[in-house]
């Protein structure tokens, strides 16, 4: 497993929330962690459900693209923290 992803899963099962706050680039993506315990998740790949995708140009210009599932390949994360942390 990706050390990103292995991360990821051990923080999330002492977190009080399951909603993961991922950055991509400049993108912030934002969902439900879906945790695979039956060991059939495809490694090194991030999967969230009810996602929503924030996509800034500048401080003014955002857009927000909303997504079922979305699948994030864990190399591809630059940072991440649970909806517990934000203040």
């Amino acid at each position: 497993m990706c050390k990103i992803q292995d991360a990821i899963q051990k923080i999330s099962k002492r977190s009080q929330s399951d909603v993961i706050i991922l950055w991509v680039g400049h993108k912030k993506i934002s969902g439900k962690l879906y945790m695979c315990d039956d060991g059939k998740c495809e490694d090194s790949i991030v999967t969230l459900q009810d996602a929503i995708v924030e996509c800034c140009h500048g401080s003014d210009d955002c857009q927000f693209h909303e997504f079922k599932w979305i699948n994030i390949p864990s190399r591809a994360i630059k940072a991440f923290t649970f909806k517990c942390c934000v203040k």
